[in-house]
């Protein structure tokens, strides 16, 4: 799990890349595939910084490229959400809706923590809008629990990091910085505990080991025995 990085879209929102060492590589080059994986090709003697002002001055020509990308099957409202990790079940409700020219319908998200419920009202153009909405609800949800269950692992194992950031992003569970700052996906919920902590002391091991060496995994396997189960999971998943 590769630490990840972040540009600025002219939107105001933000897309996940990441920095690829090449040592046959002569030029910094852009490379984005049809799951929105974006990418820097970084040559050998060119630095960092430079890659990421590269990408940064992109950032219409990264916009254009991501709005030509075929629409996710993931663009629709859920018939139900399974947190497993809180071990919950929430319904979703699509409601009945009426739109005229003049008028466009609210989208609202309501949730009853005893039935379980998110409504939904809108149409077809807002399901965007209904999905970050929802990302934002789960970010707030993982912010507590993550923040509680990494804390313990790191005690557990003495482990020590900075600070803690959740975020929704497309292809990452995890990164961890040379600061030694975390960031988790929010999308864990979905995830058995056993899983997420797996990848929580995967990162947690990336504030002693900044690659992917035999001291590393070694590190790892002695927090974690059955890690390699846990990695085939999350591939599955």
């Amino acid at each position: 799990m590769s630490e990840v990085f972040f540009i600025n879209l002219p939107n105001g929102k933000e897309h996940q890349y990441t920095l690829k060492p090449s040592r046959r590589a002569k030029y910094i080059r852009i490379k984005l595939n049809n799951q929105g994986e974006l990418s820097v090709t970084l040559p050998h003697r060119s630095s960092a910084s430079h890659a990421h002002d590269f990408i940064q001055s992109k950032s219409d020509w990264v916009a254009k490229q991501l709005s030509k990308l075929p629409e996710s099957r993931n663009n629709r409202v859920p018939d139900q959400l399974d947190l497993v990790l809180l071990a919950e079940t929430w319904a979703v409700r699509i409601l009945d809706h009426n739109t005229n020219e003049q008028e466009a319908s609210p989208l609202y998200i309501e949730m009853d923590d005893e039935q379980k419920i998110i409504d939904f009202s809108g149409n077809d153009q807002q399901i965007a809008i209904f999905n970050q909405l929802l990302a934002e609800w789960l970010k707030v949800k993982a912010q507590v629990i993550f923040s509680n269950m990494l804390a313990t692992l790191a005690e557990q194992h003495g482990f020590h990091y900075n600070r803690l950031t959740i975020r929704a992003q497309k292809t990452r569970w995890g990164s961890c910085s040379s600061r030694k700052n975390i960031s988790l996906n929010c999308k864990l919920l979905f995830m058995p505990v056993k899983v997420v902590e797996y990848v929580m002391i995967h990162e947690l091991c990336h504030t002693i080991h900044m690659n992917h060496s035999s001291d590393f995994w070694q590190l790892v396997e002695d927090c974690d025995p059955e890690y390699q189960a846990h990695r085939v999971f999350l591939k599955k998943n």
